[in-house]
């Protein structure tokens, strides 16, 4: 008659089957009795080891040790202190093993046996460089979305209705699908970032980090550490864990370099370094860290100056000179001034509820300033249009006042009243516009809308204008 197979409490698993789960574990299994003598390996645990079944069942750990087939055993020391112990066990031909020991008690809390879980150490070398780097990532994507939740989210709109900006889109649509540096050249205001960005967004990295960086806006003493990153302990004020640097955190994205004519000698250096090998290496580290970065740079300078008067490495300077693109300022592209205009209006009257809307003759008072600052300039005074409570003659004194000076002065007036002045700077200018605004009054017989025009400014700033000044319309002038 059969033996009956033995079942295990609350499970359907038999005794048979237990030992058939046991010897197909990815981990080796070792089973002892309370005096440490070995009763069950499992195939694995024979690999691991390096013996085979003879050399091993039966045979107390202490006794493998004497003989020389380990240096020491985790199953003794998990048997002297009644607890879980894990250690590397070093096997006679030179392996290591990882070694965990748990012992299993009885009711009166007594050891009865040990269950070991050996696992080859290179492997476990394996298991945790791949932890360590999947953790890396995490951090580098962790700090990448701090980084980019600090920045502003209102510059991520392109508009062009000019030629030159329509040209310059189509032309960067076909740069974003390669890897090549661009290098955006403009004035401060112009949208360089927003070009950037657009660039990524039409790239193969489009759903990778993108990371910009103005160069100009980060202490010198922080420098290397924010674009390369730093180890622990690397310096006072350090983070516990170190930090990613801008390359790591850009890693298979696109990293945005502004202002790069305003980087020291220095840290220009270690960035061309950077950019020809694509390896980093944190400050505190001795680690070279693999990076894949598309870089985008641009500047408001000439670099080519830069590199005459020896502030900028000629060397860099031709290795982000790959793709030059030349931004256009605003003054010379009016017909993106207006729709810049109102998307920066719907953007505040959603932001702050509130319903502003054009009028024709705000949208000529727009077109007719040279905006020196450019889309910076303009996105400023719409939100202060937005805000600022008023009616359609203050928005157009608003919108005139950067420029008004520059208007209504002209060459002859300017060294007519040079010639005769005394005084100081801003009595010239008032004494130069009021003789300029009344030779204008008495020429076109005070048609006020008339000079408005010639002026560039509307006409209720005119007559302010004229009030401050002084001026007043003589009895019997028509």
């Amino acid at each position: 008659m059969a033996e009956p197979k033995r079942m295990f409490n609350n499970t359907n698993i038999s005794f048979d089957q237990m030992i058939e789960v046991l010897n197909n574990s990815s981990d080796g299994i070792m089973v002892t009795d309370h005096l440490g003598i070995i009763t069950y390996m499992s195939p694995v645990a024979y690999e691991n080891m390096g013996r085979s079944e003879k050399d091993l069942i039966g045979k107390n750990v202490d006794d493998l040790v004497r003989e020389g087939r380990y240096d020491h055993s985790v199953v003794r020391d998990a048997l002297i202190k009644g607890e879980r112990t894990t250690g590397i066990v070093t096997v006679k031909e030179g392996n290591r093993v990882v070694s965990t020991c748990t012992p299993i008690f009885d009711a009166n809390h007594k050891i009865i046996m040990t269950v070991t879980n050996i696992r080859i150490q290179s492997l476990m070398d394996k298991y945790l460089e791949e932890l360590n780097s999947i953790k890396a990532k995490s951090r580098r994507y962790k700090s990448a979305i701090e980084y980019i939740g600090s920045l502003d989210k209102n510059k991520n709109a392109v508009i062009a209705e000019s030629p030159a900006m329509i040209e310059i889109l189509s032309y960067l649509e076909r740069v974003a699908w390669t890897t090549s540096t661009v290098y955006l050249q403009g004035e401060s205001g112009t949208g360089k970032e927003v070009l950037s960005r657009f660039i990524h967004n039409e790239s193969q990295r489009s759903n990778e980090p993108f990371i910009p960086v103005n160069c100009a806006a980060i202490p010198t003493e922080l420098l290397e550490s924010e674009f390369f990153g730093y180890e622990k302990g690397s310096f006072s004020g350090a983070l516990t864990k170190g930090k990613p640097g801008f390359f790591e955190m850009a890693d298979a994205g696109t990293l945005f370099l502004d202002e790069i004519g305003d980087m020291p000698l220095p840290l220009q250096t270690k960035l061309l370094r950077t950019i020809e090998s694509g390896e980093v290496q944190r400050v505190g580290g001795t680690t070279l860290i693999k990076t894949d970065v598309r870089l985008i740079v641009a500047t408001n300078k000439d670099l080519a100056l830069k590199v005459k008067d020896g502030t900028f490495r000629e060397d860099l300077f031709y290795r982000i000179n790959v793709i030059p693109v030349k931004i256009p300022p605003l003054r010379e592209r009016k017909e993106d001034i207006v729709p810049i205009a109102e998307y920066f209006i719907s953007q505040f009257n959603k932001k702050y509820d509130t319903g502003l809307t054009l009028t024709t003759e705000m949208k000529k008072i727009l077109e007719a300033h040279s905006w020196p600052g450019n889309i910076r300039e303009l996105r400023n005074l719409i939100e202060r249009m937005v805000i600022v409570p008023g009616s359609i003659n203050d928005i157009a004194e608003l919108a005139s006042s950067s420029s008004e000076s520059a208007a209504i002065i002209d060459n002859e007036t300017i060294h007519e009243k040079s010639e005769q002045h005394t005084g100081d700077l801003k009595s010239l200018v008032r004494a130069v516009e009021k003789e300029y605004i009344s030779k204008l009054l008495n020429e076109k017989e005070w048609r006020v809308n008339e000079i408005a025009d010639i002026l560039g400014i509307h006409r209720s700033m005119l007559y302010r204008k004229m009030q401050e000044l002084g001026i007043q319309k003589k009895v019997g002038v028509k």
